[in-house]
């Protein structure tokens, strides 16, 4: 008689568990749906600003996930673009809507199963209980393009005196330069040198066309590294103090461990933003032959939570060793062997510097 009376409580007991399960569950696939949307659309928001793009790819990767059965469908209503901007490392991102900005850094999306989505509401496995068969679970995610305090750390060795076609080194003067050169001298033409000031110029309009302000500085060595610009937005300095090498070209050997320290000295001169997170990106056409090990220096990198972008210049360079290095912090390794492959790889490097899912 008991079990008779308790056996209905039981049933009811056991699809309420099976309903607060399933809801749970649903709500778990409704998040990851909304992140990866959201995640797609901001990377297409950093590269390209396009906000149809950005839904197009946005939805295509929610609709990649089920939500209880069904693929996630987005409306232009889940959408909404705007400016995320913090004030220190332990703060939130706060964010404003603005759709209609031409230079938003955030993207928030809103994946729904309610009445008035294109999915509609979830219907509960089990009976209907309190008459209650459905249910109606939003989420929402906040992609955003964050602030970066980057250096450029570019190899003025001697070999950058020859054209990348050339073997440094084999002839001297270099076979493109007048034939009383000498190190000094101001830069001969079509040398790997001029080819990475004109990388390093398409890697600051990549800058300088993002709707975030970046921070740029910039070091560079021989045998010796120095530093030449602090962290800064006026990306002129960067190109004349470039300039000032190609004007009197000294030459010199390859350290690029030494390279990477004086560029860790960036975000800590007083310039850098204690939330921004912090790169390097550095060239080289040769192989570390002085000073600083670069395994060491990455290591360095790595302990301070400073991102190094490796690019390797012409057939002669140690690309083993800068994949390492840049495998060590995060980061990733580009090879060129031209100038062409080379204003490619800083373009290739500001498209793929960090996203984040802020919300």
């Amino acid at each position: 008689m008991l079990v008779a009376l308790l056996l209905p409580v039981l049933l009811v007991i056991s699809f309420m568990a099976i309903n607060i399960a399933f809801m749970h569950l649903s709500r778990t696939e409704l998040r990851i749906a909304t992140d990866a949307a959201s995640r797609a659309g901001g990377r297409i928001l950093a590269l390209t600003g396009d906000k149809a793009e950005v839904r197009t790819f946005a939805r295509d990767a929610a609709a990649r996930n089920m939500v209880a059965g069904q693929p996630l469908q987005l409306a232009d209503s889940d959408f909404d673009f705007g400016r995320s901007v913090r004030t220190g490392l332990a703060a939130r991102y706060d964010f404003n809507s603005d759709n209609s900005s031409p230079t938003p850094n955030s993207l928030v999306v809103t994946g729904r199963r309610t009445s008035g989505s294109a999915n509609g509401p979830i219907g509960l496995i089990a009976p209907r209980i309190m008459g209650i068969g459905t249910f109606e679970p939003t989420s929402s995610a906040m992609s955003t393009q964050i602030e970066l305090d980057i250096c450029l750390v570019m190899d003025r060795s001697g070999s950058m005196a020859y054209t990348s076609a050339d073997e440094a080194g084999v002839v001297f003067p270099p076979p493109n330069a007048p034939a009383d050169w000498d190190f000094g001298d101001p830069i001969p033409p079509d040398s790997r040198w001029l080819d990475a000031r004109a990388a390093a110029a398409a890697f600051l309009d990549e800058m300088a066309a993002t709707p975030i302000v970046e921070y740029v500085a910039l070091s560079t060595y021989s045998d010796t590294a120095s530093f030449e610009v602090d962290l800064t937005t006026n990306y002129g300095q960067i190109t004349t103090a470039i300039d000032a090498h190609s004007a009197a070209f000294a030459g010199g050997a390859t350290n690029v461990g030494g390279g990477i320290i004086e560029g860790l000295s960036a975000f800590s001169r007083g310039h850098d933003r204690p939330w921004a997170t912090k790169v390097i990106v550095i060239l080289t056409d040769g192989i570390h032959n002085t000073g600083t090990n670069p395994f060491s220096a990455s290591s360095a990198a790595k302990s301070d939570s400073v991102i190094v972008y490796t690019v390797t210049f012409s057939d002669e360079a140690e690309e083993s060793t800068m994949e390492q290095v840049a495998e060590t912090t995060g980061g990733f390794h580009v090879h060129a062997t031209d100038g062409a492959q080379l204003i490619q790889a800083f373009r290739d490097i500001a498209n793929s510097l960090p996203t984040l899912l802020t919300q």
